[in-house]
């Protein structure tokens, strides 16, 4: 996400940085090729995030910058490699994105949604339509997968109720159905709008520019926990829910968090302003 010419400047997270590890020369270098809510259509099967695959599953990380270049990263070392230029949106500015297995989701700040093939990178336009549930702009999207397929969860707020709810959709008609209000909500100021990701095991995360880190829980929207981590952004942010550690990606730096014990573990300048982030769960062999 990024910053709107109307929000204050912040400062940005401090600490010591680290550089990426070396990637042949180049730091970014081109690449090769359980909720049981059953009134909430697509939420009432069991979380089920791991693919069926003989070699056992490894997590891949997504991340899109704010000129729209799509990376795969490694929160462990801070490796970017570069997938390409996309070219969706029609000229309109990328606000956030979120991946799942095969697919990228990447909502523009005309609040259309584009889904891009991972392998590919070809953008279509989905059937989503902005406005549903009061939902007009600056949402946070994240998308979660399923047995019964996958699902996009939203945070934002209504434009006539003031406070932020949670609401999901599948990937098909990505019609909304409300899953419950955010309580408690977050504070008037540095509490929206909010980045949100999912982790391996569907927890729901949102992360604001003023640093407030909310676990929420995907089946009601209630807030499970909330964290000032003192990670800041002066423009963009993302989120990425990647093993047990949160990275929050503030400017152009990326920070590993352990919620537990609210602390950083580490520290990378990259180099990339993300606008959007996700880790996925895919199989490690063919």
């Amino acid at each position: 996400m990024r910053l709107t010419l109307a929000a204050l400047a912040l400062l940005a997270g401090c600490g010591a940085r680290t550089e990426p590890a070396d990637l042949g020369g180049s730091p970014i270098a081109p690449a090769d090729g359980g909720v049981t809510d059953a009134g909430i259509p697509g939420v009432d099967a069991p979380f089920d995030a791991a693919p069926a695959c003989e070699a056992g599953t490894i997590e891949v990380a997504y991340v899109l910058d704010g000129e729209e270049n799509l990376y795969r990263y490694d929160p462990q070392t801070g490796q970017a490699i570069l997938l390409g230029p996309l070219s969706c949106g029609d000229g309109n500015v990328a606000w956030t994105m979120t991946a799942t297995r095969d697919h990228a989701y990447v909502v523009y700040t005309d609040w259309t949604i584009y889904v891009v093939d991972l392998a590919t990178l070809v953008c279509t336009p989905t059937a989503f339509q902005a406005g549903q549930l009061g939902l007009e702009d600056e949402f946070g999207v994240a998308a979660v997968p399923g047995p019964s397929g996958d699902r996009i969860f939203y945070y934002g707020t209504p434009s006539d109720v003031g406070a932020p709810i949670l609401a999901v959709s599948d990937t098909q008609s990505f019609e909304l159905t409300e899953v419950g209000s955010i309580q408690p909500p977050p504070p008037a100021q540095g509490g929206f709008p909010v980045n949100l990701t999912s982790d391996g095991n569907g927890h729901l995360y949102a992360y604001s520019p003023l640093g407030l880190v909310q676990e929420i829980d995907e089946g009601t929207g209630n807030v499970l926990q909330s964290v000032d981590t003192r990670v800041t952004s002066t423009a963009t942010w993302a989120t990425i829910a990647y093993g047990s550690t949160l990275y929050l990606w503030a400017d152009t730096e990326v920070f590993g968090y352990d919620l537990g014990s609210r602390r950083r573990t580490s520290d990378f300048e990259v180099g990339i302003d993300a606008i959007g982030a996700s880790a996925v769960t895919v199989c490690a062999g063919p």
